[in-house]
């Protein structure tokens, strides 16, 4: 019996994205990546705060992904050539921009002192499509 693969997806409060349907859009509609800055998303998501023995959140930041799945580990070997994926959200009328894609190459980008990292980044309208809820 063969099984099906694990879709990935990512959770973020009660939104929740799919990374599968976020790569084929990518691969339909390609474009360039640009440089993201790596000391904002390590910020944003606290990453700083990980160690390589990391072993599950004993805290809770108010913004930022379910680090309690992070794998210090896997992060250290994640490609930092493959480009992360940002999603685009309006909130009042404004864009807002969120990293869907790319945690463990972030945390690994800091952990070798990287400033940039590359990345695609969604519109507004591409991130509505591949918005699970």
């Amino acid at each position: 019996m063969t099984t099906a693969p694990a879709v990935q997806l990512f959770l973020y409060g009660k939104w929740l994205f799919n990374i599968d349907k976020a790569q084929a859009l990518l691969n339909n509609h390609p474009r360039d990546a640009e440089p993201t800055p790596v000391a904002d998303w390590v910020a944003a998501y606290h990453l700083d705060r990980l160690t390589p023995d990391y072993d599950g959140a004993p805290w809770c930041p108010v913004f930022g992904p379910d680090q309690s799945a992070f794998n210090a580990e896997h992060a250290l070997h994640a490609d930092l050539d493959k480009p992360v994926i940002i999603a685009t959200l309006e909130f009042d009328g404004r864009p807002a921009i969120l990293l869907i894609d790319g945690v463990h190459r972030v945390y690994r980008a800091m952990t070798e002192g990287r400033v940039t990292l590359p990345a695609y980044t969604l519109t507004a309208s591409e991130t509505a499509t591949i918005r699970e809820r």
